[in-house]
């Protein structure tokens, strides 16, 4: 996912899932789908400057809850916690 450009990222309260849009390398979007959001910090200090690209993306997993960290080019990271996370094909 690095240098994927982050596009949005669209949370439905009320149904407690939040869309990540992604364009890939081939400008193809793609998506993450997390369900069951139970903590979200989308911090944007730009401390490395403005970008809209993904330096690195890890999904963690553990018997509960699973964990995405997305660092962004900016020196922003973003962390989603979620019962479940639909990853693109």
């Amino acid at each position: 996912m690095h240098d994927w450009t982050l596009v949005s990222l669209i949370l439905d309260w009320q149904e407690s899932t939040l869309i990540i849009k992604f364009l890939n390398n081939s400008s193809l979007p793609m998506d993450i789908i997390c369900k069951g959001i139970k903590s979200i910090n989308i911090p944007k200090w730009n401390e490395w400057g403005e970008s809209v690209s993904v330096n690195q993306f890890n999904l963690k997993d553990d018997t509960k809850y699973k964990y995405i960290e997305i660092e962004m080019q900016s020196g922003d990271v973003i962390n989603i916690t979620a019962t479940d996370i639909v990853m693109p094909a």
